[in-house]
């Protein structure tokens, strides 16, 4: 049994997102923004594009209320600071501000990580 707020899954998560972006799908930083507030980005993301997934996020086997607690978290500390904070120049690069997301939690843990 998982870990209750385990994020477990969040690197799939990620590879997911990349496969997005790299078969041309698109989201606005605002839509992303708003999933984000909502506290559903899994949900959101995992339903509008299903077919497109080769993992299932139905909470099945991944806490997905774990994994959007993580990603609400950064709600309202982002907004408006896209470009300053990721880098993240256009309206419709909200995917990639997943991925920036998740890289954030990289950076955090990678303290505390040995060779």
């Amino acid at each position: 049994m998982l870990n209750p707020k385990s994020l477990k899954g969040i690197g799939l998560f990620q590879l997911e997102v990349l496969h997005l972006i790299s078969i041309g799908k698109k989201e606005t930083i605002e839509d992303i923004e708003k999933s984000l507030d909502n506290g559903n980005l899994i949900e959101y993301i995992f339903n509008k594009y299903r077919d497109d997934f080769f993992v299932l996020f139905d909470n099945g086997v991944y806490d997905n209320e774990a994994l959007n607690l993580y990603f609400q978290n950064y709600s309202g500390y982002i907004q408006g600071n896209e470009s300053r904070k990721y880098g993240i120049m256009n309206e419709t690069d909200g995917l990639l501000l997943i991925l920036a997301l998740i890289s954030d939690k990289i950076e955090h843990s990678a303290a505390n990580w040995t060779n």
